[in-house]
């Protein structure tokens, strides 16, 4: 029996090397065990385990960029320079 194809995963491969904010999260039901999921996906993607913090960050980058609604918002209300 032939080995399925490896999905490929809309999250691209993480740089751990990048710097990294603390930010306490706690999940529970569908959206733990999704998380805990996709941590499993991308270390058989990417040939590697990844923690949840930079994992978590990386889902929400992308989700941000990929919501055009978003986008087009944040493109008509740009942030304001602080007056000096």
């Amino acid at each position: 029996m032939a080995k399925a194809a490896t999905p490929t995963l809309a999250l691209p491969k993480i740089d751990l090397e990048e710097k990294l904010l603390d930010v306490r999260l706690r999940l529970k039901g569908k959206a733990a065990i999704d998380l805990a999921d996709y941590q499993r996906a991308y270390a058989a993607t990417n040939g590697h385990p990844v923690e949840p913090e930079p994992l978590i960050q990386h889902i929400l980058a992308a989700f941000i960029e990929a919501d055009r609604g978003f986008q087009a918002w944040r493109k008509a209300n740009p942030p304001q320079e602080p007056k000096a």
